[in-house]
Formats: C-alpha cells, sequence, structure tokens
C-alpha cells in the first residue's frame, strides 16, 4: 500500500512539538501547554514560509481581462435566502444587463412568505425565472445542484452571484476566453467593497486585502480556489466531480478541492468588475461569516489529506488550514499560556531565555518587516489603520474559532447560517464581555510581571519575565483595536432606495 504522503507530513508536523513538549515541560502536568506553545511557534514558522514564497509569486501575477467571448453560452444564477428584496433587486438588474449570453435565474431558499411573493412578481417584471425551493437540503450547494439538473443543455457555462455582488458589463466578456484552455475549470474574480459604513466593516475590508491582492494572486493557476460567488465555471467541469459538495459549509472550498485533485485548473483575475460587495456592518455578521468559513476550513481537512495534490497546492492549502488553528485554539491557548505566567507565576516551558532572544527574535522582528514591506507595496490601500483593524478583526475572532473548531473535532453539524446584510444592530454584551476580560487579564499580567521580576533575584528568570512581558505589551494594543471595532460598529440600516417602477426598462431581449 503506497504512502500517503500528506498524512506523513502531516502527522510529524503534529507530533514534533509534542517530542519537544515532553523533554521542556516544568512538570507533566502542564504538558499540553507547552504542546501549545510548540506548536504555535510551529505553525509560525511554516505558515511565514509559505507566506513569502506566496509573495514572490505574487509578484509576477499576471492574469487579465481578455475581452473576447464568442459563441459562448452562459447560465446567471443569484442565490438568496431571506435577503434585502431592494437590494436583490439592484444585483438582479446588474446580473440581466451584464448576461448577454444567456438567461438568469434567481435560485431562492428564503422561508419568508412576503420576501417570496415580492421576489416573484420582481423576476416575472424582470424577465427571469424565479427557482424557489421549499427545503434547503444542501443550502447554497443544494440549490446550484437542483438548478444545474434544469437547465438547457446548450449551456457550457454558469456563474453564481450572491445577493450583494453585481457584476459590470465587462465580467463576462472578460473571463471567457480563459476556458479556451480545456482544463480551465473556473475563473474566479473578487468582490469590491463599496459598502464600509462600520468599523467592523472597514475591518473586514482590510483583512480580505492581503488574502485577495496578494495571497489569491500567488495561487491563480496553482490552488486558486472558488470565493462562493462572482465565478465562471465550465458546467462539465462541476458535473465530473458530482457537483458542487453538499455536505461542508463551505462548498467553493470543498469544489475546487476536487476538481484541482482531478487535474482541473482554477484562474484568479484580480478585477474590480464586481462591485458593491457588502461586508459584514454588525458584528455579529462578521462572527457569524467567519464562523462558517473557519468551521468550513476545519472541515476541509479530511480532503486536503485524502485527495492526490501536487505538493505545492497541498502545502497552500494547509498554510489556509493553520491560519484558523492560528486565528482560534492556539492563539486563545498560547494567551492563556502567558497569563498563567505572569499572573499566577505557574512555569511551564524549561527552556533557557537566552536560546530563545537569541533564536527567536531575529525571526520575529524579520517575520514583521517583511510583512509590512508586503503590506506597502503600493498594491493595497493598507498602511498602519489598517493593519491595527485587520489585527483586532482577527482577535475578535479567537473564540468563534475555538468553537468552530471544537465542532469540528466533535463533529457536531452546524446549519449554513447566511452572512446577514443590512440589518441593523451593534454589539451585545455577550459579544464584549469575552475580548474585554482578556484585555483586562493581559494588562494585569503585565502588572504583575513587573512586580515579579523586581522581587526575583535570578538574572534568568527576570530575563524569562522580561520576554512574556513583551509579548504582553504587544498584544494589548491589538486588543485595544479590537475593543474599538466592538464598540463602535453600530449600523443603523442602509438608506438607499431603489424605484422599483423602473425596472421594466430592462433590456428583456437580452
Amino acid at each position: 500500500m503506497k504512502l500517503n504522503y500528506q498524512v506523513v507530513y502531516f502527522a510529524l508536523f503534529f507530533i514534533a512539538p509534542a517530542v519537544l513538549a515532553y523533554f521542556t515541560s516544568s512538570n507533566i502536568y502542564v504538558i499540553p501547554l507547552v504542546y501549545v506553545f510548540w506548536l504555535l511557534l510551529a505553525v509560525s514558522l511554516a505558515t511565514v514560509i509559505i507566506f513569502q514564497w506566496q509573495m514572490f509569486s505574487a509578484d509576477k501575477y499576471s492574469a487579465r481581462l481578455l475581452h473576447s467571448a464568442a459563441g459562448a453560452r452562459v447560465i446567471s444564477f443569484v442565490v438568496s435566502y431571506n435577503e434585502d428584496v431592494r437590494m436583490l433587486t439592484r444585483t438582479l438588474i446588474a446580473v440581466k444587463k451584464a448576461n448577454i449570453y444567456g438567461e438568469t435565474w434567481l435560485l431562492d431558499d428564503s422561508t419568508d412568505q412576503h420576501t417570496v411573493a415580492d421576489l416573484t412578481e420582481i423576476c416575472d417584471r424582470l424577465g427571469i425565472r424565479f427557482v424557489h425551493r421549499d427545503n434547503r437540503r444542501g443550502y447554497k450547494a443544494g440549490a446550484i445542484n437542483d438548478a444545474l439538473k434544469q437547465i438547457d443543455d446548450s449551456y457550457e457555462f454558469l456563474a453564481v452571484f450572491d445577493s450583494d455582488q453585481r457584476p459590470t458589463p465587462k465580467f463576462f466578456n472578460g473571463v471567457i476566453s480563459y476556458f479556451d484552455r480545456k482544463m480551465v475549470a473556473v475563473v474566479q474574480m473578487p468582490q469590491t467593497y463599496t459598502a464600509i459604513s462600520t468599523a467592523i466593516s472597514e475591518s473586514a475590508f482590510f483583512q480580505q486585502e492581503v488574502f485577495l491582492r496578494k495571497i489569491m494572486r500567488a495561487r491563480n493557476g496553482r490552488s486558486a480556489f472558488i470565493l462562493g460567488s462572482g465565478f465562471v465555471a465550465r458546467i462539465s467541469a462541476i458535473r465530473s466531480v458530482g457537483g458542487f459538495r453538499e455536505d461542508m459549509v463551505t462548498e467553493d472550498l470543498a469544489t475546487s478541492l476536487l476538481l484541482q485533485s482531478a487535474g482541473w485548473e482554477i484562474i484568479y483575475v484580480d478585477s474590480t468588475d464586481i462591485w458593491y460587495g457588502r461586508p459584514p456592518e454588525t458584528i455579529s455578521a462578521y462572527l457569524t461569516q467567519q464562523g462558517r468559513w473557519s468551521l468550513g476550513g476545519f472541515q476541509a481537512l479530511s480532503l486536503i489529506l485524502r485527495l492526490r495534490l501536487k505538493p505545492p497546492v497541498y502545502a497552500e492549502y494547509m498554510a489556509g488550514w493553520l491560519y484558523w488553528m492560528w486565528v482560534g485554539p492556539i492563539r486563545l491557548i498560547s494567551m492563556i499560556i502567558l497569563i498563567l505566567f505572569l499572573d499566577f507565576r505557574l512555569i511551564t516551558v524549561m527552556i533557557d531565555p537566552v536560546f530563545f532572544i537569541l533564536f527567536y527574535f531575529p525571526y520575529f522582528i524579520y517575520s514583521m518587516l517583511f510583512y509590512y514591506y508586503t503590506a506597502s507595496d503600493g498594491l493595497m490601500n493598507y498602511g498602519m489603520r489598517g493593519f491595527f483593524l485587520h489585527q483586532g478583526a482577527e482577535l475578535l475572532l479567537m473564540f468563534t474559532v475555538t468553537s468552530s473548531f471544537i465542532s469540528w473535532v466533535l463533529g457536531r453539524k452546524k446549519t449554513f447560517k447566511v452572512t446577514p446584510k443590512g440589518v441593523r444592530g451593534t454589539y451585545s454584551f455577550w459579544q464584549a464581555l469575552p475580548m474585554i476580560s482578556m484585555e483586562l487579564l493581559m494588562t494585569s499580567a503585565v502588572s504583575a510581571g513587573l512586580i515579579w521580576i523586581r522581587e526575583t533575584v535570578s538574572r534568568l528568570m527576570q530575563l524569562a519575565i522580561a520576554v512574556n512581558i513583551f509579548f504582553a505589551i504587544y498584544l494589548i494594543p491589538f486588543m485595544i483595536a479590537a475593543s474599538v471595532i466592538l464598540f463602535t460598529s453600530n449600523y443603523r440600516g442602509d438608506k438607499n432606495e431603489i424605484a422599483l417602477n423602473r425596472i421594466d426598462t430592462v433590456d428583456r431581449s437580452a
């Protein structure tokens, strides 16, 4: 039986920290905490190496709109579930105007009967086929798979748009020519956020900037994956892998893995021809979105380890999986270790602090400088404000992503939750409490550490305390940023209106 190299590398990656934890723990009871400490360093090193490799690849990115689509037949699907009718109407108009190569269908799973009635009338006016399901089997993936069974055989391509993403007239004409290459399965384009209204909206924008402007560019044609919306796919390719994967909450990521393992290619075209996109406007919406993405990311591990992937593809998908590990359970436990050491003087890791400083700090400084250089090369509108908002938003995710990790480990099934759009709201006490508690504990840890460092006479212990104080102080500004985001993300609603009596002006002949 042939050994699966993906499983071997994965096992070695997680076994090595266990070996180090065994030899560096102060006692047997703290081995799990020390294991997380070494795992944190391993994840940090692996992701930085892969990130740097990706940045060099991103510098060579050259994909552009091709502007030639003769003879293409494309069917557009707009998917919705109890969405704001006015917002959805604007999207339907934009998609219908842009897609002159075929029909536009609205795939709706709404349970609100008033919404269903309104959408039925609007689609009739627009000349759009309204496909409504009374069940949510397979959620978004199920809706698309069901619709694919009903389409005309003349269609070679399908396009998918969420309710808040609108293509420009150039969109279809710009991507279809990529399919002249027979093994191109999907062409993906990013959305452009144009509805930033709160601090969490802005934070989500900056968080996505690094991913879309850098990482996805680097993964183009190699391990780029479907982003759930704003893509055109070859129908035969989707059918060849059994349709969109319905048993994972991120059907786009899972389907991408299946396609790439079968030799298909996914192209990423970094253009601004999908506009308006609404980032999460409230903390609840943001945590809902990221909770679904993180759970889907964890669920993808079974495919990452089982499917036959090329080593670079495997490495990049594993880096994505490790990102969720880092943002959630690893970061949370590492902060608890820091607090236990400084506040409660619980010694866990037994290593020479001089050794740690000499080997880790040069790497830490280098990785920070490299990230700053990458984020300030002119491609992104990032800067220090973006950096703090990005880091603050990720800290808000600690408990949500850790909850997703626990659900994945325990095999709990969660329903597919659509990210709320245009829903008024602000933070709740229970959303604010975890971050405020961690911020207070970290601040008290600095104070306790300063007292401890004055009391101890051991130079090595003083150095060890100083190192931990440094990392506590380093984290506090980002925790303050997280709290600012939390308390300033009060969304009062979108005041934009749409004149429904203008719907009839849409050209039905398209």
